[in-house]
Protein backbone atom coordinates (compact mmCIF):
# COMPACT_ATOMS: atom_id res chain seq x y z
CA UNK A 1 0.00 0.00 0.00
CA UNK A 2 1.32 3.44 -0.97
CA UNK A 3 1.38 5.97 1.85
CA UNK A 4 2.16 9.68 1.50
CA UNK A 5 3.94 11.09 4.55
CA UNK A 6 6.21 13.92 5.57
CA UNK A 7 9.83 13.43 4.63
CA UNK A 8 12.39 11.99 7.05
CA UNK A 9 16.12 12.64 6.96
CA UNK A 10 16.55 8.90 6.37
CA UNK A 11 14.87 9.41 2.96
CA UNK A 12 17.89 11.35 1.66
CA UNK A 13 19.51 8.49 -0.29
CA UNK A 14 16.23 7.58 -1.99
CA UNK A 15 15.56 11.22 -2.91
CA UNK A 16 19.11 11.50 -4.28
CA UNK A 17 18.50 8.43 -6.46
CA UNK A 18 15.15 9.79 -7.69
CA UNK A 19 16.76 13.13 -8.53
CA UNK A 20 19.45 11.33 -10.52
CA UNK A 21 17.31 8.66 -12.22
CA UNK A 22 14.10 10.62 -12.85
CA UNK A 23 15.35 14.18 -13.28
CA UNK A 24 18.97 13.82 -14.35
CA UNK A 25 20.43 15.86 -11.47
CA UNK A 26 23.89 14.71 -10.37
CA UNK A 27 23.95 15.92 -6.76
CA UNK A 28 25.85 13.85 -4.21
CA UNK A 29 24.13 11.90 -1.43
CA UNK A 30 25.98 14.03 1.13
CA UNK A 31 24.83 17.28 -0.45
CA UNK A 32 21.29 15.93 -0.79
CA UNK A 33 21.26 15.05 2.90
CA UNK A 34 22.57 18.52 3.86
CA UNK A 35 19.89 20.20 1.74
CA UNK A 36 17.22 17.94 3.21
CA UNK A 37 18.30 18.97 6.73
CA UNK A 38 17.88 22.64 5.75
CA UNK A 39 14.51 22.05 4.11
CA UNK A 40 13.11 20.09 7.06
CA UNK A 41 13.93 23.00 9.40
CA UNK A 42 12.68 25.76 7.08
CA UNK A 43 9.25 27.33 7.59
CA UNK A 44 6.61 27.33 4.85
CA UNK A 45 8.10 24.40 2.94
CA UNK A 46 6.30 21.09 2.52
CA UNK A 47 8.11 17.98 1.43
CA UNK A 48 6.15 14.74 1.23
CA UNK A 49 7.24 11.31 0.06
CA UNK A 50 5.20 8.46 -1.33
CA UNK A 51 6.38 5.24 0.27
CA UNK A 52 5.54 1.60 0.05
CA UNK A 53 6.97 -0.06 3.12
CA UNK A 54 10.56 1.17 3.40
CA UNK A 55 10.77 2.12 -0.30
CA UNK A 56 10.43 5.78 -1.30
CA UNK A 57 8.67 5.88 -4.69
CA UNK A 58 8.58 9.64 -5.24
CA UNK A 59 8.34 13.03 -3.60
CA UNK A 60 6.84 16.49 -3.88
CA UNK A 61 8.22 19.78 -2.54
CA UNK A 62 6.25 23.03 -2.33
CA UNK A 63 6.98 26.42 -0.79
CA UNK A 64 5.54 29.92 -0.59
CA UNK A 65 5.39 32.00 -3.74
CA UNK A 66 4.69 35.57 -2.69
CA UNK A 67 4.76 38.67 -4.85
CA UNK A 68 3.06 42.03 -5.18
CA UNK A 69 0.89 41.29 -8.22
CA UNK A 70 -1.47 38.49 -7.15
CA UNK A 71 -2.80 36.55 -4.20
CA UNK A 72 -0.53 34.06 -2.38
CA UNK A 73 0.46 30.95 -4.28
CA UNK A 74 2.52 27.90 -3.53
CA UNK A 75 5.43 27.06 -5.79
CA UNK A 76 5.69 23.41 -6.74
CA UNK A 77 9.45 23.06 -6.65
CA UNK A 78 9.74 19.36 -7.45
CA UNK A 79 7.46 16.43 -8.17
CA UNK A 80 9.38 13.31 -9.11
CA UNK A 81 8.69 9.60 -9.19
CA UNK A 82 11.22 6.80 -9.46
CA UNK A 83 11.18 5.49 -13.04
CA UNK A 84 10.58 1.99 -11.65
CA UNK A 85 7.28 3.16 -10.11
CA UNK A 86 5.75 5.31 -12.84
CA UNK A 87 2.19 4.76 -14.04
CA UNK A 88 1.07 3.58 -10.59
CA UNK A 89 -0.66 6.81 -9.51
CA UNK A 90 2.24 7.91 -7.31
CA UNK A 91 2.64 11.37 -8.86
CA UNK A 92 -1.13 11.91 -8.88
CA UNK A 93 -1.35 11.04 -5.18
CA UNK A 94 1.60 13.30 -4.31
CA UNK A 95 0.04 16.16 -6.29
CA UNK A 96 -3.27 15.70 -4.44
CA UNK A 97 -1.51 15.86 -1.05
CA UNK A 98 0.59 18.86 -2.11
CA UNK A 99 -2.44 20.76 -3.39
CA UNK A 100 -4.37 19.93 -0.23
CA UNK A 101 -1.51 21.32 1.89
CA UNK A 102 -1.40 24.47 -0.27
CA UNK A 103 -5.16 25.01 0.00
CA UNK A 104 -5.13 24.47 3.78
CA UNK A 105 -2.29 26.99 4.11
CA UNK A 106 -4.35 29.68 2.37
CA UNK A 107 -2.86 29.64 -1.11
CA UNK A 108 -5.00 30.78 -4.04
CA UNK A 109 -3.34 28.15 -6.25
CA UNK A 110 -0.17 26.33 -7.17
CA UNK A 111 2.32 27.42 -9.81
CA UNK A 112 5.27 25.58 -11.24
CA UNK A 113 7.94 25.71 -13.88
CA UNK A 114 8.87 22.65 -15.92
CA UNK A 115 11.34 22.24 -18.72
CA UNK A 116 10.02 22.53 -22.24
CA UNK A 117 11.71 19.20 -22.98
CA UNK A 118 9.76 17.42 -20.20
CA UNK A 119 6.80 16.60 -22.43
CA UNK A 120 5.43 13.86 -20.15
CA UNK A 121 5.46 16.25 -17.19
CA UNK A 122 3.68 18.95 -19.18
CA UNK A 123 1.00 16.47 -20.25
CA UNK A 124 0.63 15.21 -16.66
CA UNK A 125 0.09 18.71 -15.29
CA UNK A 126 -2.33 19.62 -18.08
CA UNK A 127 -4.36 16.49 -17.29
CA UNK A 128 -4.59 17.73 -13.69
CA UNK A 129 -5.89 21.20 -14.53
CA UNK A 130 -2.66 23.18 -14.92
CA UNK A 131 -2.54 25.67 -17.77
CA UNK A 132 0.45 27.21 -19.48
CA UNK A 133 0.44 30.82 -18.41
CA UNK A 134 3.58 31.95 -20.21
CA UNK A 135 6.81 30.60 -21.62
CA UNK A 136 9.91 31.60 -19.67
CA UNK A 137 13.67 31.35 -19.72
CA UNK A 138 15.24 29.93 -16.57
CA UNK A 139 18.30 31.96 -15.53
CA UNK A 140 20.64 31.44 -12.60
CA UNK A 141 23.82 33.01 -11.28
CA UNK A 142 25.95 30.65 -9.19
CA UNK A 143 28.31 32.10 -6.63
CA UNK A 144 30.38 28.94 -7.01
CA UNK A 145 29.91 25.92 -9.24
CA UNK A 146 30.63 23.49 -6.40
CA UNK A 147 27.12 23.88 -4.99
CA UNK A 148 25.28 23.18 -8.21
CA UNK A 149 23.83 20.00 -9.55
CA UNK A 150 24.51 19.38 -13.20
CA UNK A 151 21.56 19.40 -15.55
Amino acid sequence: MIVVREVHLSDADAICAINRDALGYDFSPEDTRAQLERIIKAPHIALFVAAEGADVLGYIQLCDYENTYHRPLKNLVTLATSPAHRRRGVARRLLEVGESWARADGAAGVRLVTGHNRVDAREFYAAHGYEVRKEQTNLIKWWDRAGSASR
